[in-house]
């Protein structure tokens, strides 16, 4: 809904917050006398602010506007962050686990079915015995 400003006779100036259905619906000031609406400029900020304003990361340059800055990003080769992108950095990640997970357990089963049965009877016995396996990645 937008915010309306409002001025009495008197020269009182109110704002109104209220749906544009309302539009048409009288205001009356504190002093009791009927407001007109008025039409006033929006607040734009056109530029950065000097607390926005930094050192690019990759180019050492003071940023100073918002056009020195998409033009900053787009020659390093940057996007502005969005909280989805940990999200789906983090998916893609454990997509990545899962899918290398499947294949160590596929390769796995295919060399156990590879192994001679003497091999399997000796490590199925190394491993009823207590013997503990770590398996590390490199």
């Amino acid at each position: 809904m937008p915010i309306y400003v409002y001025q009495c006779k008197d020269g009182h100036q109110f704002d109104v917050y209220k749906s544009i259905k309302d539009i048409d619906r009288p205001e009356v000031c504190k002093c009791g006398k009927n407001a007109d609406r008025k039409v006033v400029p929006t607040m734009i900020n056109c530029d950065m602010q000097t607390w926005d304003r930094y050192v690019s990361p990759t180019t050492g340059k003071l940023i100073t506007s918002y056009k020195d800055r998409r033009e900053d990003m787009a020659k390093s080769n940057c996007v502005d962050y969005d909280p989805g992108m940990k999200r789906d950095y983090d998916n893609s990640v454990k997509k990545g686990d899962e899918k290398l997970e499947k294949s160590i357990g596929q390769t796995v089963e295919r060399e156990w079915e590879k192994m001679p049965s003497s091999k399997k009877e000796r490590l199925a016995n190394e491993l009823s015995s207590g013997v503990d396996i770590e398996v590390t990645r490199k």
